[in-house]
């Protein structure tokens, strides 16, 4: 992952919203963080089960306005959840073919534009 943060002009504005991230590589976590909030938003990172419990998840998932997860790192029963209680809760959530800073802005901006259509 690189280590450049996009600039907030060339990003989405996301108004404070909480975007969960679910899985990925625990090292990149704090680069995730800025990204998200150098985009007004509120960040929150669950493991996908490796050493934070499921049900801890469930409550992630509530309180979230969005979930991000890499579909390569994270597991399968991770996956199940968010996308079965996203759809559950009416929540947008994006799995990622890539952990990369484009792949991220990408689905951020479409969380943004998202909550900003009518």
């Amino acid at each position: 992952m690189s280590r450049i943060v996009p600039s907030p002009a060339t990003g989405p504005d996301l108004s404070g919203r909480l975007i969960l991230y679910v899985g990925g590589r625990h090292q990149h976590v704090s680069h995730l963080r800025r990204i998200v909030e150098s985009y007004n938003g509120a960040f929150v990172h669950h493991d996908g089960g490796v050493e934070q419990s499921l049900e801890k998840l469930e409550s992630q998932l509530e309180r979230a306005d969005a979930v991000l997860f890499p579909v390569g790192c994270v597991s399968h029963a991770a996956q199940d959840r968010v996308k079965r209680q996203c759809r559950r809760l009416s929540k947008p959530f994006h799995p990622l073919r890539s952990t990369g800073v484009e792949a991220i802005v990408a689905a951020l901006a479409s969380v943004n534009s998202r909550a900003a259509a009518p």
